[in-house]
């Protein structure tokens, strides 16, 4: 009997993404497939929009944080996102995508985490991602990456918080009552 062997881990850099690489955005999204281009944006997009090319790109290291994982040869095959609500300053929307090729090589753990870290510094204590219910990696990978996570149905998609601390890092992750409250409000 065969037994399945997962792919390597494989090294990669991880670095901050700049305003003017549109074309870096172009070579991710060139690398997903129709089902994960539909799992990350819970939509059937053929091509990133004039619109969406300009969102993905406003990047400024604060209230919108986008790193990109980077193969040894320069070859971008990830990016993680967070953006601060405007509303909510303590809060920001977390977002991740890995071309098909580098699935389950650890990637987007390391990008969760790294994204995370970065919030935090900058005064996030609430990372929000939106997966669809189908999206079971996705699901998995927030699960196992952040030890405290609360999870509600929203729409057509699971809402998924984790609730960071002061201490700085991803360790010691906690919850108050507040939180909880605040995710039952609707």
């Amino acid at each position: 009997m065969a037994t399945k062997q997962s792919a390597p881990r494989t090294e990669v850099t991880l670095r901050d993404l700049r305003r003017d690489e549109g074309d870096l955005l172009d070579a991710l999204f060139a690398g997903l497939s129709p089902r994960s281009r539909y799992l990350r944006f819970h939509s059937p997009i053929p091509a990133l929009s004039a619109g969406m090319r300009r969102a993905l790109l406003d990047v400024d290291g604060r209230d919108r944080i986008a790193l990109v994982a980077e193969a040894a040869d320069g070859t971008p095959v990830g990016i993680g996102r967070a953006v601060r609500n405007t509303g909510r300053p303590d809060e920001a929307e977390m977002a991740v995508s890995i071309v098909d090729a580098w699935h389950r090589r650890g990637i987007g753990r390391r990008l969760v985490t790294a994204v995370a870290q970065r919030a935090q510094v900058r005064g996030v204590r609430r990372l929000v991602a939106r997966v669809l219910p189908e999206n079971a990696a996705a699901l998995g990978l927030f699960r196992s990456a952040f030890p405290v996570l609360l999870s509600h149905r929203d729409d057509d998609a699971i809402v998924l918080v984790a609730v960071l601390d002061n201490a700085g890092g991803t360790e010691g992750w906690t919850i108050t009552m507040d939180d909880i409250l605040a995710d039952l409000a609707p």
